[in-house]
């Protein structure tokens, strides 16, 4: 039950952040937004000491990490220090001290909490603001573009034939947004592109421009221009060309967080334009451009255009706070590698878009070894028998490759009507013929990505979806026979493949639904294996008390294991799939809802682990703000504190993780496997 119209909408969206690169010399913003000039913003790991007198050395108290900037949730950790390690006290900021550690016979500068040093010596600086690196809102190795370090750009690039106008996810802003750019260009050199700053986003339906709040940061014919929208009309409420052609430097500093007023600034910190949003003629922003204390970033780009970017940096101004029991996103050893002792990937849903949140990407670099591609049912990427528009799945596949995660594609085939394309529904073909394109799109989509994807989602949901008429497309088409056929022909087009038939309600007999779900699909999984049928894993989606089944009590563990038993015991393996816990019916305060939440997806875990046939454990999407069932979108259920995932809506990690890693990290003893019966 993916999040299948939500989805296409969060494709390519790119952003980098404020974790410099050494060797960068883009002018840093003071409190004030007016950069003193020739001062660069700090790298990621300072090299500069701003210590008049020496400090003597001080001893670690405790274990902790020396961050890229002063924060533990938004700054990398650059090193683990051990108690005991002696460190160099540099200044203070906040909560945070810069010190100078000597690792393998490295120098190393970054931050330290304070409460694992001892008493600060008298007369330490105390730095400010403009000396330590922003927040970064992006980092480059995130970036959905093309990035070279070396270079510091990042290149995005269109080269389908549609114009490409795409958006990242919410991210909060709770300090004025800054943004950095050393140079940028365009090829051809007489098109146009544009970085993308929204408050709102567009609507996924009707006029793309209605509702919006949205500034554009872009290059036109050598020269930056900058474009503001508010939402009341298709043309631009304020447009201007500026005086800095794009081979030059460019700051937008915002005074701060709604926006209500910004400040455009050269290379030279020299103010090129000022501009308050609530008294510009032509513009109705009385609540500045963030009005819901949110960002949405992108880059809109016309068919065949490539716009290279240099030195991007998106970020706020540091805190300087600590804050506590926040782990998760950069956590190491992460869930993935405790599952790997137990030959378990630990996956989830991916979208590229919502890798311009830092806090996004890096929990699935540190979490998750394993992306559940849904652009695979994306209905726009079969355009007629034999056509296809691979370019939105290409940038996903290229995407989860670099990062070394094992490659999902869900779903492959899949019946549900919404998940079609128009022509195919709306003109009729003979029975011979819906075969025949059925199998030469498996043959050819298998065949485009052989060797990049590993898993294959085939004939989702099927077992469900045809106990009546409309909801399974390819049974009412072609007979419950396509199940065989799209297996049969999947294995022939990539024989290394691992092969999922994949449904929901069927890891545990809880109701009749349930049960009559998984007596169907043990059934038909039996007859097609005993004819033959390549099928490698049975997936369980694990969709856990949605609101149609009336459900409310957790699947038993040892009634899940029974069930992925019995499954196994006709030669195939289990994988949970799409686990989700929807808490919206649940009684109690967050507290109690979330600790319930926390013994489901540890019950789970364990099933998963004990049964001894289980080799994946997926979550569908990773945090509660992008949740098919949490979410406001288009294809959203709106479920008013559902919760359904391991990370909140700031990406926190919930009980519910540290029960999964908690299970992960116990010795659990194997049920043994019955003995298979004919």
């Amino acid at each position: 039950m993916a999040k299948f119209l939500r989805s296409v909408l969060l494709l390519m969206v790119l952003l980098l952040s404020a974790c410099h690169p050494a060797g960068t010399a883009t002018p840093s913003i003071t409190p004030s937004g007016v950069p003193p000039t020739a001062t660069p913003i700090p790298t990621a790991i300072p090299t500069s000491i701003p210590t008049a007198t020496p400090q003597p050395p001080l001893a670690l108290q405790q274990d902790g990490s020396l961050y890229t900037g002063p924060g533990n949730a938004d700054f990398e950790p650059a090193a683990f220090l051990k108690a005991g390690t002696q460190v160099k006290p540099l200044a203070a900021f906040g909560d945070f001290v810069q010190v100078a550690a000597s690792l393998n016979g490295r120098e190393l500068h970054g931050y330290v909490w304070k409460n694992i040093l001892p008493a600060l010596p008298a007369g330490l600086p105390a730095l400010t603001g403009d000396a330590v690196p922003w927040q970064p809102l992006y980092l480059p190795d995130c970036s959905p573009g093309s990035y070279d370090a070396a270079s510091d750009s990042v290149v995005f690039t269109n080269p389908g034939s549609d114009y490409r106008d795409t958006e990242s996810g919410a991210i909060p802003l709770t300090e004025p947004l800054r943004v950095a750019i050393a140079s940028a260009a365009v090829t051809p050199a007489t098109g146009s592109a544009a970085i993308k700053i929204l408050g709102r986003p567009e609507p996924s339906s009707g006029d793309w421009w209605r509702g919006i709040t949205r500034l554009e940061l872009g290059y036109m014919k050598g020269v930056y221009y900058i474009s503001i929208r508010d939402g009341s009309q298709a043309a631009a409420g304020f447009y201007r060309e500026l005086p800095v052609k794009t081979d030059q430097a460019i700051q937008l500093v915002f005074d701060q967080p709604a926006g209500k007023s910004f400040s455009l600034l050269d290379g030279q910190g020299q103010k090129i334009l000022s501009l308050d949003l609530t008294t510009t003629p032509g513009l109705n922003l009385p609540g500045g451009l963030f009005p819901d204390g949110v960002v949405y970033l992108g880059v809109p780009l016309p068919p065949q255009t490539s716009f290279s970017v240099t030195g991007l940096r998106i970020g706020v101004p540091a805190t300087g706070q600590w804050v506590q029991g926040q782990n998760g996103y950069y956590t190491r050893p992460g869930l993935a590698d405790l599952a790997a002792a137990h030959h378990v990937t630990i996956g989830t849903e991916f979208v590229v878009g919502y890798t311009s949140d830092v806090r996004y990407c890096r929990t699935m670099q540190s979490q998750f070894n394993l992306a559940d591609l849904s652009e695979f049912s994306d209905p726009g990427m079969w355009l007629g028998p034999g056509q296809y528009d691979f370019s939105a799945t290409d940038r996903a596949v290229a995407y989860a490759s670099s990062h070394g995660w094992r490659i999902r594609a869900s779903h492959l085939l899949w019946g549900n009507p919404d998940n079609l394309p128009g022509w195919l529904k709306t003109n009729q073909y003979t029975r011979a013929q819906y075969i025949q394109m059925m199998e030469q799109y498996i043959t050819d989509v298998v065949a485009h990505y052989r060797g990049r994807v590993q898993e294959w989602s085939i004939a989702n949901e099927a077992s469900d979806r045809d106990f009546s008429t409309g909801t399974d497309f390819w049974f009412d088409k072609i007979g419950p026979d396509y199940i065989g056929l799209a297996f049969s022909t999947a294995r022939q087009a990539d024989p290394q493949g691992v092969l999922i038939f994949n449904d929901y309600d069927n890891e545990a007999p809880q109701d009749s639904l349930s049960s009559m779900i998984i007596n169907k699909m043990y059934g038909t999984v039996k007859q097609l294996k005993a004819a033959g049928v390549p099928i490698d894993v049975v997936g369980m989606q694990m969709h856990l008390f949605m609101p149609w089944t009336g459900v409310t009590t957790p699947p038993a563990k040892a009634d899940v294991i029974a069930t992925m038993q019995k499954f196994a015991a006709l030669g195939v393996r289990v994988d949970i799939t799409e686990m989700d816990v929807d808490l919206a019916r649940q009684p109690g305060s967050q507290a109690d809802k979330w600790a319930f939440e926390a013994g489901v997806y540890g019950d789970i875990m364990k099933a998963c682990l004990e049964s001894g046939v289980c080799d994946s454990f997926s979550t569908w999407e990773i945090s509660d703000v992008s949740s098919w069932i949490s979410c406001t979108g288009t294809g959203c259920l709106h479920e008013k504190d559902a919760d359904p995932l391991m990370f909140d809506p700031d990406y926190a990690p919930k009980p519910a993780f540290f029960a999964v890693r908690d299970a992960l990290q116990t010795d659990l003893a194997v049920t043994p496997m019955p003995t298979p019966t004919k």
